[in-house]
């Protein structure tokens, strides 16, 4: 079944139509009774006409990308532990959209615009930036960068958080 038949079916249930005018409808449209065999064309003039009845088609929420969550989570943190001045998403998608001009040229503008796949290089953008702002603290103020969980070269950005928070940045 092709998605303008779905369409104009949900249209029919939408609007409480009998069979006998929906079928009305159709020959109205088409000349046929029947929806079986239509082509899109014909398809869509019975949807416009479902539309000057008054259906008014829904269109699927877009799914956010996942990391768009942890993006702003770690915005925020930041912006809690004084790295950066302004936590409101206007911030947040004026980075986006800078993160995201070398790819398309002209950058997304909101975050919750960005594809999974985007939304995962501004993370991974943004928790580089934060590990080295927590790192320069840390250092200047005589401490060492933890290792990794093998000692075998520093932590991660998930280790290294959780051991600044805990360690250099005191909620008031």
């Amino acid at each position: 079944m092709s998605n303008l038949l779905k369409l104009v079916q949900i249209a029919k249930r939408d609007l409480a139509m009998e069979d006998d005018s929906y079928r009305d409808v159709l020959e109205q449209c088409t000349g046929k009774r029947s929806a079986k065999g239509l082509n899109d064309i014909q398809l869509t003039k019975v949807l416009d006409r479902m539309k000057a009845l008054g259906f008014k088609p829904k269109r699927k929420p877009q799914e956010r990308a996942p990391e768009v969550a942890k993006i702003r989570a770690i915005w925020r943190t930041m912006h809690k532990q004084g790295f950066i001045r302004n936590a409101n998403d206007v911030a947040i998608d004026a980075y986006v959209k800078r993160m995201t001009t070398a790819s398309n040229g002209r950058g997304i503008e909101k975050a919750v615009w960005l594809k999974s796949a985007q939304a995962a290089e501004v993370l991974e953008a943004l928790k580089k930036w934060h590990y080295r702002l927590m790192a320069e603290v840390i250092t200047k103020s005589g401490g060492r960068i933890p290792s990794n969980n093998d000692c075998t070269g520093p932590a991660g950005y998930e280790l290294l958080a959780e051991h600044y928070a805990s360690n250099y940045y005191k909620t008031g």
